[in-house]
């Protein structure tokens, strides 16, 4: 032990004199080179020896004794020093102290107690020390060899002497297999002659033998190895040997075979590219290119050869080139759109590509790139931008999705429909603007295209949805966005066909209204003209008054039903303007103009202020009268007045949703309530069978309901509903 020791001793005294302890410690390689700390018990020196340096212990211990605690120690820490300090009468505690494995022990009546402690202490961790040392060595020695990924062996006389554990792994072979059989019984056939031929040169001294040499083995599964190997000269066991270490190289074989294919392959792939593939130097000198280069350039290799990268570049380029060269070096990689020059003098344009190379030493040297004609593209861009002027211009909404519904392109005029902003659409579920059933739709429909070998698009009725939550009639013309035969999504044309329905709807009920005039026609007209045409034929056998006043009666029938026709033509169509009316004049108004003879009006409460077309309202009321006098007789009492509305909450349920017209006539049976608004319907023999159509059509033109019910007189009761009042 040094008083230059990094670390100072740390040692554990237990129920040793303290001043001997000190003084002893004070003497081991000069003053405070040791620590030490004193313990009462042996369990406690137990608990604290992992730490501890050198244990020093007397016999007689309050817990146990030290022959007992040197036992504990060395079955727990087998290497730890341990000194016993003993009186000149414990000879025999220091016999038991040295069976028990204590390795040294000093006796306290010598001449210097102090001293001889002092000289234990050292002594012992000396060697503790150094035996630690050669064990970590070895240790580290054996691990290495054991452990190695190259194989170790030592062979004498054609035999092997030892192998260690990765020589079994390359070979298959275990090692009592491998030392019972002749070191040249792995090599290859091919290999095995010339290899034994270097191992008989190496065991005379005057003769040369290379070192490291490759060779072939056979595993014991049969398996051919690439192995390299290391050998020298040494001895084992006083006896001339050879020791040699051997590295599996097969799979760095493959690989530089590999490498050598894949560069072959690669350089012909890169002379087949219609890229051009080139590397110039930092200084503009061009060091490598494919044949495309000269295809594209007309330059022969040879003239290549000679010229500088931005000799292929017009001079407009030049400044350009230059930034995206350092932009390369800066960055790790530049993008350039420039022309290229051919030798004949023709510009092509070409999008470069480039990256830095570095050399061994990590420093840019050179730029490789790729350069792509461009030519094809510019005209795709060029037609892209005509068809997208197109599909601007041509004012339906058009959109374009992905392969799951994703949103991926709108125009304009699809913004303008649904009254998003662009960057709201893109990328959102098409879902958003078209209803479930919709999108269940059109799935089902590109199902059908993919599966289809002749259709491509199709096209369906949808309802789009604004941004306000309002659905817009539209058909939408879909169609297959196919790339290379996989499908990429849908683009579809949408058009608003709202006018358009409502166009068929509307020619819809002109069609029934023409069936019923024809109806009307062929049977109403036809009975009274009967009626006239016999009582003319009686007049002439027997004339009389009566035969007049029945043919008046007919001809008055038929003018009644010519009116309700023209009114039916002219009512049944949508309703555009409308202005304010007065219900209650207009209720009074239309009571002046029907033949009411001895019948009575009775107006309920106010009746408000309603938009609507002043003559077509008119036309409904009056036929409603009319129908009161001619179902309830001469002196019926007819009432108008509001419905309330009974989920209105701001006046306690009394608000308007509507008026009545009702009776106290006979009413309406409930067999026949259904059929009241029939063409042709009437139990009066004066009635055209048309009053209530003409009613019916009005409402529905003003988007108003109409019902038919009992009056609260037993009467007929006629609801209009769903008027959106001006004043009440």
């Amino acid at each position: 032990m040094t008083a230059s020791s990094v670390e100072p001793l740390s040692i554990i005294g237990v129920g040793t004199d303290g001043r001997l302890l000190n003084r002893s410690t004070s003497l081991v390689s000069g003053s405070g080179a040791a620590a030490v700390e004193t313990v009462a018990t042996g369990d406690e020196a137990l608990s604290r020896v992992s730490e501890a340096d050198c244990l020093v212990t007397t016999y007689r211990l309050p817990d146990t004794d030290g022959v007992t605690l040197i036992e504990e120690v060395r079955a727990e820490y087998p290497q730890v020093p341990v000194v016993m300090v003993t009186e000149q009468s414990d000879d025999r505690v220091a016999s038991e102290a040295i069976s028990a494995g204590v390795t040294d022990y000093v006796r306290r009546d010598g001449d210097d107690p102090a001293a001889a402690l002092a000289t234990a202490i050292e002594d012992c961790v000396d060697a503790y020390e150094s035996e630690q040392a050669l064990r970590e060595s070895e240790q580290r020695y054996r691990t290495l060899v054991e452990r190695s990924h190259d194989g170790i062996y030592i062979y004498h006389d054609d035999s092997f002497l030892f192998v260690n554990e990765r020589i079994t792994e390359i070979t298959g072979y275990e090692p009592e297999e491998l030392y019972e059989m002749e070191i040249w019984d792995l090599v290859h056939p091919d290999d095995r002659e010339w290899v034994k031929e270097v191992g008989a040169r190496r065991r005379h001294p005057d003769q040369e033998a290379p070192n490291t040499y490759e060779a072939k083995v056979v595993r014991k599964d049969g398996e051919t190895r690439h192995l390299e190997f290391s050998v020298q000269t040494t001895t084992y066991d006083g006896e001339a040997a050879v020791l040699g270490s051997v590295r599996d190289v097969t799979e760095r074989r493959r690989q530089e075979r590999e490498l050598a294919e894949t560069n072959e392959f690669i350089e012909t792939i890169l002379d087949t590219l219609e890229d051009v593939i080139f590397v110039f130097s930092l200084e503009g000198e061009l060091m490598r290119w494919n044949d495309q280069l000269c295809a594209v350039t007309g330059y022969t290799d040879e003239e290549l050869d000679e010229m500088r990268a931005f000799d292929l570049l017009p001079e407009e380029y030049y400044d350009e080139a230059v930034r995206k060269v350092r932009d390369a070096v800066a960055s790790g990689s530049a993008v350039i759109e420039a022309e290229v020059q051919t030798k004949d003098g023709r510009r092509l344009p070409f999008e470069f590509r480039g990256a830095p190379l570095s050399d061994e030493d990590g420093e840019v040297d050179a730029i490789a790139g790729v350069a792509r004609d461009i030519s094809e593209r510019l005209n795709r861009e060029e037609e892209l931008i005509q068809y997208q002027t197109i599909v601007e211009a041509v004012g339906d909404a058009v959109y374009t999705l992905d392969e799951q519904g994703e949103i991926t392109f709108v125009n304009d005029a699809l913004l303008s429909v649904t009254g998003y902003q662009e960057e709201e659409l893109l990328g959102e579920f098409v879902g958003k603007v078209m209803r479930q059933q919709d999108v269940e739709t059109a799935r089902e429909l590109i199902g059908e295209l993919l599966e289809s070998d002749e259709r491509t698009r199709a096209t369906f009725e949808m309802e789009a949805i604004d941004k306000d939550g309002r659905h817009i009639r539209c058909e939408d013309h879909v169609a297959l966005l196919m790339s290379d035969g996989e499908f990429r999504g849908t683009a579809g044309v949408v058009r608003d066909i709202s006018q358009r329905k409502a166009r068929e709807q509307q020619l819809r009920r002109q069609n029934e209204r023409l069936d019923r005039f024809a109806s009307v026609v062929s049977h109403d007209l036809r009975n009274p003209l009967n009626v006239i045409l016999g009582r003319v034929d009686l007049a002439r056998d027997r004339p009389g008054e009566e035969h007049l006043d029945a043919i008046e009666r007919s001809a008055l029938r038929m003018e009644r039903m010519i009116d309700d026709l023209l009114t039916l033509a002219r009512d049944g169509q949508t309703v555009g303007e409308t202005e304010p009316i007065d219900l209650e004049s207009a209720v009074r108004r239309a009571w002046k103009n029907v033949e009411t003879y001895e019948a009575s009006l009775h107006l309920e409460d106010d009746l408000g202020t309603l938009p609507a077309d002043d003559a077509r309202l008119a036309s409904l009321l009056e036929n409603l009268f009319r129908n009161a006098v001619e179902h309830g007789g001469e002196t019926v009492t007819v009432s108008v007045g509001p419905i309330s509305d009974p989920e209105s909450v701001a006046d306690g349920g009394h608000a308007a949703s509507g008026f009545y017209v009702e009776d106290d006539g006979p009413g309406i049976p409930d067999a026949e309530r259904d059929n009241v608004f029939d063409s042709g319907y009437s139990t009066s023999d004066e009635g055209t069978g048309l009053g209530l159509v003409i009613v019916e059509d009005i409402a529905e033109a003003h988007d108003w309901t109409l019902r038919a019910t009992d009056g609260s007189l037993g009467g007929a009761r006629f609801e209009i509903g769903g008027i959106d009042w001006t004043d009440r």
